[in-house]
């Protein structure tokens, strides 16, 4: 081989060289796949990062909203509630209320569960006596009003009531209400089904790894049509917040959900993220022990703990843009008493002189416990050293009581708790009867003591009353009365925040649900 051929291959070579470092040099700047897509757009699977796990398959056996975030995509309801709180038909062509006790039902054709069965009146009988009727279920208290549903045929049915329910149809659209098929579970047990549960929900189970993910992909026969643009969905479990904000910030998932105020800045920030808030039914609270064996027995000691708190220092420290409130129903919710909204007692003064009229001074302190969760919510145990601070500030003496969760939650469902619990309450029911059941002297007497005829006369009435504008009135006076009694000391309305990556479009529910199907690319 002479001399110039050798030139000759070797500038062959070089423009080669200089060919493919362009090539990769193209594709590494505008990352392009082979069908012309970035991997963001051309991506079918989304991913959510959640702060808590699904505790259970078994929606009848579960409180947590954590937990229906994420089955309102493997379960269908009869009725679905939309993100203006308005219910529409879901499961149903239609339903009407025959007489006071009695709904007549109609179900859509067509309808099958993830295995192939279709769902009929039968699913929905077993799916709804179950909960009413099985009163070691967690949901029970909600749907025992439920005397029977009666089948017609495979999609007409009714559901008699013991007495008139006012709520029912919202009792419908809520986490207990999902439909489970009746001929898997009888075949099968509910020990199979808790490992892979069957539903008829616009996607379908593929696994769980506790603590984890949980892994689901769409379902090609959902009885909606193709609702959803994502091929799979996966919420996986990250409690760290610190990870959970660096998953969103590098791309490993798309949302992240409580995102807490010091980290806002460090989202909204990067590139190709923002924080989004979102109002919530959910509401801050302190509920007092009233049994007669604590000193907050005393409607003087119960208002001076109210005018001690300052409730915008605490929105300012751990709920940017909430709002304070001395009811727990929030706006948009039936019986709603704006007089109570947004509004609080804070006045320090105030409250030492109530303590000094009850005889309470700096050679005699009320002396009081405070119990709290740790690490259990956002930030949860600085709050309750916050609102200590600001109690012994009027001179309280305060035992503060710090547990792991499932220590509080034991305390909390258990009634163990002295004078204070720090707690959180959402209303997924979205009607008044859930919040202010808390106020019947039926509720819980051990850990609460709260007892007032006229409350449980307004509340008993309210619960029968068919008439929507009576019934109102009926639960904005019991607001008025326990807003001067005060069983609970209302903190603010709870607000979420999400980590959102702006290659989606995201608008977060007032109910905290992830409905996949109304999560769009853009």
């Amino acid at each position: 081989m002479n001399s110039k051929t050798i030139k000759r291959l070797i500038y062959i070579l070089l423009i080669l060289q200089m060919l493919l470092v362009t090539a990769c040099s193209n594709q590494t700047e505008n990352s392009v796949s082979s069908d012309g897509e970035t991997p963001t757009e051309s991506s079918k699977d989304l991913t959510i990062a959640l702060s808590q796990d699904v505790d259970t398959f078994d929606t009848h056996n579960t409180t947590a909203v954590s937990t229906e975030s994420v089955m309102v995509n493997l379960q269908s309801y009869l009725i679905k509630r939309d993100n203006e709180s308005e219910l529409h038909p879901h499961l149903l062509d239609s339903y009407e209320i025959k007489d006071d006790v009695t709904w007549s039902f109609v179900l859509k054709e067509n309808i099958k569960f993830h295995n192939g069965d279709a769902l009929t009146a039968e699913d929905v009988k077993f799916s709804l006596e179950r909960v009413a009727k099985d009163n070691t279920l967690k949901q029970y208290q909600n749907y025992k009003t439920i005397k029977e549903v009666k089948i017609i045929d495979d999609t007409h049915f009714e559901i008699i009531t013991d007495s008139p329910d006012p709520v029912l149809p919202y009792r419908l659209a809520r986490e207990a209400a999902g439909i489970f098929p009746k001929k898997y579970i009888e075949e099968n047990g509910w020990e199979e089904f808790l490992k892979h549960p069957i539903g008829s929900g616009p996607y379908e189970f593929v696994e769980w790894i506790k603590g984890d993910k949980l892994v689901m992909k769409k379902f090609d026969d959902y009885f909606g049509g193709d609702v959803t643009e994502w091929e799979t969905v996966t919420f996986r479990t990250i409690i760290e917040t610190s990870t959970r904000i660096g998953e969103v910030l590098t791309g490993g998932v798309q949302i992240a959900n409580s995102i807490p105020p010091t980290d806002w800045d460090r989202v909204n920030s990067n590139e190709g993220t923002t924080v989004i808030d979102s109002d919530q039914t959910g509401v801050m609270m302190l509920m007092i022990n009233q049994n007669k064996e604590f000193k907050t027995t005393d409607p003087k000691v119960r208002e001076a703990l109210d005018y001690a708190i300052d409730n915008k220092a605490l929105i300012d420290k751990f709920s940017p843009s909430s709002v304070v409130t001395r009811t727990r129903i929030v706006p948009g919710v039936h019986g709603f008493e704006e007089s109570l909204y947004d509004t609080n007692r804070f006045d320090p003064e105030k409250a030492k002189q109530l303590l000094e009229e009850d005889g309470y001074n700096d050679r005699n302190k009320l002396e009081i416990t405070y119990t709290s969760s740790q690490g259990r919510t956002y930030a949860d145990s600085e709050q309750a050293q916050m609102i200590v601070g600001m109690l012994e500030a009027v001179g309280i003496k305060v035992k503060l009581q710090l547990l792991e969760a499932s220590q509080y939650v034991d305390v909390r469902t258990t009634g163990k708790n002295e004078e204070l619990l720090q707690t959180g309450w959402n209303n997924t029911l979205f009607d008044p009867s859930l919040a202010l059941a808390h106020f019947h002297s039926t509720y819980n007497p051990k850990g609460f003591g709260y007892n007032n005829p006229v409350v449980d006369d307004l509340l008993d009435k309210a619960a029968v009353n068919m008439n929507p504008e009576e019934r109102a009135k009926q639960y904005q006076e019991v607001q008025k009365i326990v807003a001067e009694e005060l069983p609970y000391i209302y903190l603010y309305v709870m607000k979420d925040f999400y980590a959102v990556s702006d290659a989606i479009q995201y608008q977060p529910r007032v109910d905290s649900m992830f409905y996949v199907e109304e999560i769009k690319k853009k």
